[in-house]
């Protein structure tokens, strides 16, 4: 598909954008899951249900990918083993834990944000960078380190010796190439795994993925010359068995946090290869273990990674999964990563209740409890007087909190839209009075307290503590204070037309299964009100599929939202805050020129410090803007993406990394 160039290359967006590029720019696809199926009143959300379902639609196993009989009765009998793991539960070698949603897949190009598919990701594979422990930053893992070469274009990485994957193959830089070739190629429309070597702007991330995918850019079919364009553009080379080198299109700062991430993982390629067949298709592009632009239906559900346990059973049906510690393990970088835990065997336990008397009669070790009800396992007065969280039930452990990836923020509409798609006649929010008076209407700290139950922290921008580049100094252009916000008011509708005697009537909507949002919106429309300056303010609820149209469509001037990063790196909320082409700034119609220009900048830069000091000047530009109105960053006990996880006293070793998503299972052990 042709395109026209509508500004630098790192801005040009592709004429037509799928879901899934929005839902990733907006954080979205992180509750996909939940906004698919589950209720979305348990906790604040914003998703949309973007995630192909793996069921009915799907194409049917193949002969050589349909489990045969004894192996159907080997899985009825270990999925019994599960149902039963309340008796397993007491060994210490084997660790059960409720889970409110188990996976949909294990196929890395198709991992999710969803707690449970990542689970299994970062336990079964492994990645040439990780993170060691708490810390947060990335550290050899498979390989044993790299150079950065051609202004960050281009990275080499050395690799370990003597690793083997799962199926008795060797890890080498073949390897590496095929796996994140593979993510190239599938290019699956749902698939962060393929998205994240496109990237979202001409000219991407990887050398000719841009080019090729039909998903994300500019690709217009699966032919084999399509292919083999992509191939020949080199963006994976093998140097030789333990060097491999990858070709940008560009630098690209966050680099080095994306491979770090299940979109890193590396699978076997003899194992893929066994379990595929040609494409029948002669004009479908192929690599020997991946079809062009098609799922892998094995993959899907099977698994072979390097990593300190093996996928011993992923029962589609029930979600459940059961894991088991790798005996040929290596071992990990310092040689001490020795798994305690034998086997896992996560069950999904739809009924809350059920999870809480799992965890309180210690029948589970780990249940993964709703945000709403945390109050259920954690004394409600100690931790809003005290900030202590001390559990109700003698044998339970509430560690934390800690800092997440989530923040809670509104948005204001800098261009309101009639049903047309006209501009609307009364604009308020052109005006920065406006939009500091709303601000300054905000009772953040009211808000923090009351609706997220403490858990929650206050922060000057779009960005949490765990994230790289976070700078406390930044400062804010408003803080609550009605008596600002009145006066300012006053003074804007003098030019725009509004006074007490002659008002002016404004909506702000909210997901009706999300009350919090409510809250948050009445809060807001209360304290204008009273404040009688000529604006009417009134909240209406919304279904979830209008609430979101409406504020795509930029048909309401004010909306109330959280989002989630998939890694501690804040590329993509600076890119969806601070630039025309970001998903919430496009949806607002904010646009500075000067932010974008420093987006850029930092994008590119491979210089930590150069590019925390461009971060920084990009925030409070934006701030300056008051464009959003930042209501808090979530700690993992309020945070709306993934529900806490408690803990029976017995586990051990138990520590908190935010860009795990949840457990590291050989740190665990049971006492």
């Amino acid at each position: 598909m042709a395109r026209r160039r509508l500004g630098p290359p790192l801005y040009r967006r592709p004429v037509s954008r799928t879901p899934l590029q929005d839902a990733i720019d907006a954080g979205l696809l992180a509750n996909a899951f939940t906004a698919c199926g589950a209720s979305l009143g348990a906790a604040p959300r914003d998703g949309v249900c973007l995630m192909k379902p793996i069921g009915p639609d799907e194409p049917k196993a193949s002969a050589a990918t349909r489990p045969s009989r004894r192996a159907f009765l080997a899985t009825g009998a270990a999925m019994a083993a599960v149902a039963g793991a309340r008796d397993a539960s007491a060994a210490n070698h084997t660790l059960v834990w409720d889970i409110a949603a188990g996976p949909q897949y294990v196929d890395p190009v198709l991992g999710t944000s969803a707690q449970a598919n990542v689970m299994v990701l970062q336990n079964v594979y492994e990645r040439l960078v990780w993170y060691d422990g708490p810390k947060m930053e990335p550290v050899p893992w498979l390989a044993t380190g790299w150079e950065v070469k051609d202004n960050g274009q281009r990275y080499v990485f050395k690799l370990r010796k003597g690793i083997k994957f799962q199926d008795g193959t060797n890890f080498d830089a073949q390897a590496v190439k095929f796996s994140f070739d593979r993510a190239v190629l599938l290019d699956d429309p749902t698939g962060i795994g393929s998205f994240f070597p496109t990237g979202t702007a001409e000219p991407g991330i990887f050398k000719g993925a841009w080019a090729f995918s039909k998903s994300f850019g500019a690709g217009k079919d699966y032919s084999q010359a399509a292919v083999d364009a992509y191939l020949a553009a080199g963006a994976v080379k093998v140097v030789d068995a333990e060097t491999v080198e990858f070709n940008l299109a560009q630098p690209y700062g966050a680099f080095l946090s994306d491979i770090a991430t299940f979109m890193g993982s590396i699978v076997s390629p003899s194992y893929v290869i066994a379990h595929w067949k040609k494409p029948s298709d002669p004009q479908r592009g192929f690599v020997p273990g991946v079809t062009a632009g098609q799922r892998d239906d094995w993959m899907l559900a099977n698994a072979s990674g390097t990593g300190p346990y093996t996928l011993s059973i992923f029962d589609k049906a029930t979600a459940n999964v059961v894991l088991k510690a790798n005996p040929q393990y290596w071992g990990g970088p310092a040689g001490n990563v020795k798994p305690a835990l034998q086997s896992v065997i996560v069950r999904t336990t739809l009924d809350q209740a059920t999870r809480l008397l799992d965890i309180k009669s210690g029948s589970v070790d780990i249940a993964d409890i709703a945000t709403a009800s945390v109050f259920d396992v954690v004394d409600k007065a100690k931790w809003l007087d005290q900030k202590k969280l001390e559990p109700l039930t003698p044998g339970v452990s509430v560690p934390g909190p800690f800092p997440w990836l989530t923040i809670y923020f509104a948005k204001m509409n800098l261009k309101i839209k009639n049903p047309d798609g006209s501009l609307a006649a009364f604009q308020p929010f052109q005006d920065i009075r406006v939009r500091k008076a709303f601000a300054s209407a905000v009772n953040d700290a009211d808000i923090r307290r009351n609706v997220f139950n403490g858990f929650a922290e206050a922060i000057p921008w779009g960005l949490t503590p765990a994230q790289f580049g976070y700078d406390p100094s930044i400062k804010k252009a408003y803080s609550f204070d009605l008596k600002a916000a009145k006066e300012m008011l006053e003074a804007a509708g003098s030019d725009l037309g509004f006074s007490a005697a002659k008002p002016r009537d404004m909506v702000l909507i909210t997901n009706a299964a999300a009350p919090w949002q409510g809250y948050i919106a009445t809060q807001v429309a209360s304290n204008i009100n009273q404040l009688n300056v000529g604006l009417k303010l009134d909240v209406k609820a919304l279904s979830f599929t209008e609430y979101v149209n409406s504020w795509r469509a930029q048909l309401t001037s004010f909306s109330i939202h959280s989002t989630f990063s998939l890694t501690a790196d804040p590329n993509s909320w600076l890119s969806m805050f601070g630039t025309a082409a970001g998903f919430w700034a496009r949806t607002s119609s904010y646009d500075n020129p000067k932010a974008g220009a420093l987006f850029k900048e930092q994008f590119q830069s491979i210089d930590p410090k150069q590019r925390a000091r461009l971060i920084s000047e990009m925030m409070q530009l934006v701030n300056d803007d008051v464009a959003w109105v930042w209501l808090g960053a979530a700690t993992a006990y309020g945070q709306p993406t993934f529900n806490p996880n408690v803990l029976r006293s017995t586990v051990k070793g138990f520590y908190y990394n935010p860009t795990y998503q949840g457990f590291y299972f050989p740190a665990l052990s049971k006492a």
